[in-house]
């Protein structure tokens, strides 16, 4: 499902690392993915933690298809979202443990379900 136009950037500024972008797939389909990472180092060791998730997946010119993210004050706090893509109509809305939360791959495999129809 994925394209060759994947345009995710990371950058670097006072120990946080950022992953941001919009990766294309078929169908017209796009997934605007941003993620924050903590950078700490103990001694000669970097070690590199997420903290913070966003991915919308929708179609270009259409509808929200998914959001995944934790955006709130609380970051333990994960929500799930899927939405139809023929009305654009919200049809689940769950919050999540931490454990529950997907990985990209996941995701990917997610919004191919969803776009299957279109």
């Amino acid at each position: 499902m994925v394209g060759f136009r994947d345009t995710l950037i990371f950058t670097m500024n006072a120990g946080v690392l950022l992953l941001r972008g919009t990766v294309h797939c078929r169908r017209d389909i796009d997934l605007s993915v941003t993620k924050v990472f903590e950078v700490r180092y103990f001694g000669n060791t970097q070690r590199v933690k997420c903290h913070t998730y966003r991915y919308v997946g929708f179609q270009r010119g259409g509808h929200l298809l998914l959001k995944y993210h934790n955006l709130h004050r609380d970051r333990d706090e994960y929500i799930h979202r899927t939405f139809d893509p023929a009305t654009g109509e919200q049809v689940i809305y769950e919050s999540l443990q931490r454990y529950q939360f997907p990985t990209f791959s996941e995701v990917l495999d997610e919004l191919e379900y969803l776009a299957r129809n279109l």
